[in-house]
């Protein structure tokens, strides 16, 4: 359900967004994105890791 909530939001989001704020919901996508594809627990605290660094 909460897949779909993000998507509702972002569809219907009527808040102008500053740069900033795009670009880190951007990162969080693809965050989530990542996270979905890794194979293990392992691969997922990789991912973490990496984008944790970059906020």
């Amino acid at each position: 359900m909460k897949p779909f909530a993000k998507i509702f939001a972002s569809v219907f989001d009527r808040e102008p967004q500053s740069r900033d704020a795009a670009n880190r919901r951007q990162i969080h996508r693809e965050w989530d994105r990542q996270r979905a594809r890794a194979l293990t627990p392992a691969d997922q605290a990789e991912i973490d890791a990496i984008f944790s660094r970059n906020l």
